[in-house]
């Protein structure tokens, strides 16, 4: 059954069928670049050969996915991981990303707060040698790693020559804009001594006198102990630095510099001498530094002149996160512990809820799994013929319902088995009774003389109630019957094969007409239980002379064709037989040469169209008009109008039977008989 076929062979799929196609394009064309050595024939080899892999891999996933993800329980396990686990994925990684820019800021403002204090210290250091006494020979050039020079009127008067021989004017200036937003050497604190190594300057005048103090040593140690991170500073022409790339969008060019130097492994055990990890043979993750960040001190200044030694100063930062976060830990502890109390609850918190969603998605996925697996199960033992099969519905929800109402069907299943075949049987007896109808209904009427009969009849049920004859009656008279037994089915059928056999008789006994359907009338009303009425008109018809007696109980009229196209509606009252008491209507009319006419039941009259019209009588007069034609042209003329009307295909809610009669006088009768 559909609920439980699997996917089929691979091969015989689709992509398989292109997938052999396509390798055996590549075969053919490989073959052929091999022997003939055609440069496009290689080319095309390669294309196909391409072509071939990629339908193999498209083919490959696409028959790994209907293999993986048959089951529902799978889709619905994959649909979770989309959905419920990978956005934790994204976020954690999201969150790492954010704790790693984080730790870069915080990188960036240690080391500019040192950097700062170590102006400011210099500074402050400036300011009070400015202040002590006159030079002498006494006071030393240098203090720890400060270096001093002093000037008056420009021209150095204390410090070693490694110290300008003139004012630095410039490091004063740049020195009070240092505060100002708007100038130019907020970020610019590194100078370059006359070796070119870098160091940090300030200076504090007084009028004539000024002193110059510089920072003296290695400035990278320096600031490595102070901040306790790996610190690094390079110049833009230094070769240890990693390359730059530029990216220009649009109008703008964007520069990503390398975040790292070559570092050297004496330089690593530096950096561990300065955060010693908790195992100095094998330092975990979290205490590498593994931190990256770059910050730009812009263009370097030569100090005796305050011309540009170099076009920047970059400095290169690395941290381990257990250093960052102690770092982050040690200037509020009390603050920053009940923040990260709060985090943690919160964390926590959002963790637990996590956590029940997730057991309520697993516990929806394995019992949407169960179920479906019962259903396709128990379907598939109902496509075996085991009607027994039942699925505990437990459940209170969607599929508890559908559940239930599989234990309905199948229960009814076997009920309908039975059932059909029941109907089986019982369509094969219609069958046989609708053939004994159509036996009771003359196959072919013959051709006779003086006359031409044409006949029509169309059931609307597998058996019919409508019933026609033409009967031969002594004197070489034509009896000509057109009967509508109430209802369809197969107790009208029986009705009609009654009729049948009675009228066959008392037709052959002589009888005038009125007295013929006087009889049938009596026969329908003794007939015990049920009562069935039925509507018959009967012609007794001379071809000798066109005589035509005409007796009604209860009929359609019939329907006189005249010369010069006219049309008589011949409509005689009368009691349909078996039902109330009451007289047939007679009368009788005669035939011209080249005159007929047409019997119909209601079945035709009351055809209705897509709009509800019916065909009508007024319909038929306007179909029946025109010249006179034979009797099967003429039945066609009528047939075409009720197809034009009505439709071929419309369903027919009531038998349609017509009898048409021409009186051709003396004429002699065709070979070929008319069939009804």
């Amino acid at each position: 059954m559909a609920s439980t076929a699997r996917p089929t062979h691979p091969l015989r799929s689709r992509f398989g069928r292109l997938f052999l196609l396509a390798g055996a394009v590549y075969l053919v064309a490989l073959l052929l670049a091999k022997a003939t050595g055609f440069a496009p024939i290689q080319l095309f080899a390669r294309l196909a050969f391409g072509c071939w892999i990629l339908i193999g891999v498209a083919w490959t996933a696409r028959f790994l996915w209907r293999r993986l993800f048959w089951s529902v329980g799978r889709r619905l396990a994959f649909s979770y991981v989309l959905v419920g686990a990978l956005p934790l994925a994204l976020i954690g990684l999201l969150g790492l990303l954010a704790a790693y820019l984080l730790g870069g800021f915080l990188l960036g403002h240690l080391y500019r707060d040192a950097i700062d204090d170590l102006r400011d210290e210099l500074e402050a250091a400036a300011e009070t040698r400015l202040h002590e006494l006159a030079p002498g020979p006494d006071r030393e050039a240098s203090v720890g790693v400060l270096r001093f020079a002093a000037y008056r009127l420009g021209r150095r008067v204390e410090g070693g020559p490694d110290a300008p021989a003139t004012w630095p004017a410039w490091l004063a200036s740049a020195q009070a804009t240092r505060d100002d937003p708007a100038g130019d050497e907020r970020h610019r604190p590194f100078v370059a001594r006359a070796d070119g190594t870098l160091s940090v300057a300030a200076v504090a005048g007084d009028g004539n006198r000024g002193v110059l103090v510089w920072f003296e040593g290695d400035l990278a140690a320096w600031l490595r102990e102070r901040t306790r991170t790996w610190v690094q500073l390079f110049r833009s022409d230094d070769p240890r630095k990693l390359p730059v790339t530029r990216i220009q969008v649009g109008g703008r060019v964007l520069t990503l510099r390398g975040l790292w130097l070559r570092r050297a492994p004496e330089e690593t055990a530096e950096y561990y001498r300065l955060r010693p990890p908790a195992r100095a043979d094998d330092p975990d993750l979290v205490e590498q530094p593994i931190v990256l960040w770059m910050e730009r001190a812009g263009l370097l200044r030569a100090l005796a002149t305050g011309e540009s030694a170099s076009e920047s100063v970059a400095v290169s930062l690395a941290a381990s996160p257990r250093g960052l976060f102690q770092a982050l830990l040690s200037t509020s502890e009390q603050a920053d512990t009940t923040a990260w109390l709060a985090l943690a609850g919160v964390g926590v918190l959002l963790f637990e809820i996590w956590a029940a969603a997730a057991a309520v998605a697993v516990f929806m996925i394995v019992g949407l799994s169960r179920a479906v697996n019962r259903l396709s199960a128990a379907t598939a033992a109902i496509g075996r013929g085991d009607f027994s099969v039942r699925i505990p519905g437990r459940r209170r929800d969607q599929i508890g319902d559908l559940q239930r109402s599989f234990n309905e069907m199948a229960a009814h299943l076997g009920e309908l088995v039975e059932t059909s075949a029941q109907k089986e049987a019982l369509d094969k007896e219609l069958a046989l009774a609708r053939r004994v109808q159509q036996d009771l209904l003359p196959d072919v009427i013959l051709e006779r003389s003086g006359v031409g009969i044409a006949t029509y009849f169309e059931p609307s049920a597998a058996i019919g109630g409508d019933y026609y004859d033409v009967l031969e009656r002594p004197g070489g008279r034509l009896a000509v019957a057109i009967a509508d037994v109430a209802g369809h089915g197969l107790a009208a059928g029986l009705r009609m094969a009654m009729v049948k056999a009675a009228l066959s008789l008392l037709v052959a006994e002589d009888r005038p007409a009125v007295e013929i359907l006087a009889k049938l009338n009596l026969v329908l009303r003794r007939r015990p239980g049920e009562r069935g009425f039925v509507t018959m008109t009967l012609a007794d018809f001379d071809p000798r002379t066109g005589e035509l007696e005409l007796v009604n109980a209860g009929h359609t009229p019939c329907y006189v064709l005249r010369a010069a196209g006219r049309v008589e509606e011949i409509a005689l009252p009368g009691a349909p037989l078996g039902g109330l008491p009451g007289a047939p209507g007679s009368g009788s009319v005669r035939l011209a040469p080249g005159e007929g006419v047409v019997f119909l039941s209601d079945g035709i009259v009351e055809c209705r169209n897509g709009a509800d019209e019916l065909f009508g009588y007024e319909r038929v007069l306007a179909r029946l008009a025109g010249p006179l034609v034979p009797a099967p042209e003429l039945l066609e003329r009528l047939l075409a109008g009720l197809r034009d009307h009505c439709g071929g295909a419309q369903s027919i809610d009531d038998d349609r039977t017509a009898v048409a009669l021409v009186y051709r006088a003396d004429e002699s009768p065709s070979d070929s008989p008319s069939r009804a």
